[in-house]
């Protein structure tokens, strides 16, 4: 290859690499950012199990049948809101730690229980945290969360993060290590008092049909839930509401797996030596989104 052709390659090799180094931030400045994450947060939040999320000492102490720490709606809010993005609703918000994550993230809480114990006991959370003096305060209704769109415009949240009702199992003995749960308050129009699983399910797709009106095109619907046995039967609780979500209108999107396994204490070899079971220590967060931008 002559002078003049060597030079003329070392120059398009060297346009070439100029474009490869600027390209990305040039779509990076273009795009809107999905939320406010550094590059190490988004890598760490990517990986599919969680181990990470713990409850701390009060949250062991309030005595929720089925509650989460506030560490995980924390979370999800950091990876499924930026700054712009201000409303976060809970329509099983029970204790109340999605209203707490929220509004220690700068954005407003909105919270619906059928329970007035635990409506109880989130406001005193709240209150004990002086999150009510926020610029922006939460919002937190006894209410049947069947009646979300008398409070809330359609196209108004920025996202939703629940853990709803376990249909009727509270009630009964966690099958891992023999502990004694707190069922929910009773009520006639509570959902873990039906006694049919399938309507059940349809109850609760009632409610997620009206998450869908009053979520923003594109915003994000985040579901904890974990598989379910009575006795001989089993029932994929999370396959059961992707399938009916989608038949809503949302997009599946994905799901983390939570491993819970430290709060395990005493796990028994379940069904031994007859019919070998599972001892189930993981839940699962579902990731659905509206259709939009």
């Amino acid at each position: 290859m002559g002078t003049y052709s060597k030079q003329k390659a070392r120059r398009a090799n060297d346009a070439l690499a100029k474009t490869e180094t600027h390209a990305p931030l040039k779509v990076s400045r273009a795009s809107k950012r999905a939320n406010d994450l550094d590059g190490k947060s988004w890598l760490r939040y990517s990986i599919s199990v969680w181990n990470d999320i713990r409850k701390t000492r009060e949250e062991l102490q309030l005595n929720h049948p089925a509650m989460f720490p506030v560490q995980l709606p924390k979370r999800l809010i950091e990876i499924f809101t930026n700054k712009t993005m201000k409303t976060v609703l809970d329509p099983f918000v029970g204790s109340g730690a999605t209203l707490i994550a929220a509004m220690e993230l700068n954005k407003q809480g909105i919270g619906f229980d059928i329970s007035e114990e635990y409506i109880r006991i989130c406001k005193e959370r709240l209150k004990t945290l002086n999150l009510f003096s926020k610029n922006i305060p939460p919002l937190v209704y006894q209410e049947d969360a069947r009646n979300l769109l008398k409070y809330l415009s359609e196209n108004s949240v920025d996202l939703c993060i629940t853990s709803p009702p376990y249909w009727d199992i509270l009630s009964e003995k966690r099958t891992a290590d023999n502990k004694e749960i707190q069922d929910y308050e009773e009520s006639k129009n509570n959902l873990s008092a039906i006694n049919s699983y399938k309507e059940f399910l349809k109850e609760l797709a009632q409610i997620f049909e009206k998450v869908f009106l009053v979520l923003k095109p594109g915003a994000y619907c985040c579901v904890n839930v974990m598989d379910l046995r009575k006795k001989d039967k089993f029932y994929a609780f999370h396959s059961d509401i992707a399938e009916f979500m989608q038949k809503l209108g949302f997009i599946f999107d994905d799901i983390i797996i939570w491993d819970r396994r430290q709060e395990y204490s005493n796990l028994r070899p379940l069904g031994y030596p007859v019919v070998f079971r599972i001892n189930k220590i993981h839940e699962f967060i579902l990731i659905f989104k509206k259709p939009g931008k």
